[in-house]
C-alpha cells in the first residue's frame, strides 16, 4: 500500500462552491503532494478546467501535461495491468468512476461520477481488489476504501501520473 495524505474535497480551505465537484483537483493534489509538488486544490480547480459537473479525463490529461511539462508522464489508461504496474513501482494512480461517459447509465457502481486516488491492490481468489482514498464527504475526512475491480471495471478509467525520473 502506498502511503499518501488523503484530503477531503469538503475541507474549509477549498472554496465552498468548488467542493461538490472538487474530487478531480483533490485527487491530483494528493498525487502531486506524494511527489513533493504543491498546488492548492483551488489553484488546480482552475488550472485543470474543473467545472460544476466535474473534470473530464481528457481535459485533465491535456492540462496536466501543460502544467507539469515534459519531465512528467501523464497518460490516460483503461488497462488494469498498467495500473498494477504503476502501483508496483510505488506510484499512486488517479481513477475516475464514470457511468455517464462510459455509457453505463443503468449500472449501479460505487460512485456514479467521482475521482479517487488508488494506493494499492490485492489479488485474492484470482480477483483484483483496489484500495483508494475516497476524498471525504461533508464533515468527514478521506478514508481508505476497497472495491472489486471486476465489479466496477465497466465505469473505471485511469490517469497515470508520475515524474519521468522519480526519486529513489
Amino acid at each position: 500500500m502506498i502511503i499518501v495524505k488523503g484530503q477531503s474535497q469538503y475541507e474549509e480551505k477549498i472554496k465552498k462552491h468548488y467542493r461538490p465537484s472538487a474530487c478531480g483537483p483533490v485527487t491530483v493534489s494528493v498525487i502531486l503532494q506524494y511527489w513533493n509538488v504543491s498546488y492548492s486544490v483551488n489553484q488546480l480547480y482552475k488550472q485543470l478546467g474543473a467545472t460544476r459537473i466535474g473534470l473530464f479525463r481528457f481535459i485533465m490529461v491535456r492540462k496536466l501535461k501543460k502544467l507539469l511539462g515534459s519531465n512528467w508522464m501523464v497518460k490516460p489508461s483503461n488497462r488494469i495491468d498498467e495500473v498494477i504496474n504503476e502501483l508496483d513501482l510505488g506510484h499512486p494512480v488517479a481513477a475516475k468512476f464514470d457511468k455517464y461517459c462510459t455509457l453505463r447509465f443503468f449500472s449501479k457502481p460505487m460512485y456514479a461520477y467521482h475521482w479517487v486516488v488508488i494506493t494499492g491492490y490485492e489479488i485474492k481468489d484470482r480477483k483484483i481488489f483496489l484500495y483508494f482514498h475516497d476524498n471525504g464527504a461533508p464533515g468527514r475526512k478521506s478514508k481508505i476504501r476497497r472495491i472489486s475491480f471486476e465489479d466496477q471495471s465497466s465505469v473505471l478509467r485511469f490517469v497515470l501520473l508520475s515524474p519521468k525520473n522519480p526519486p529513489l
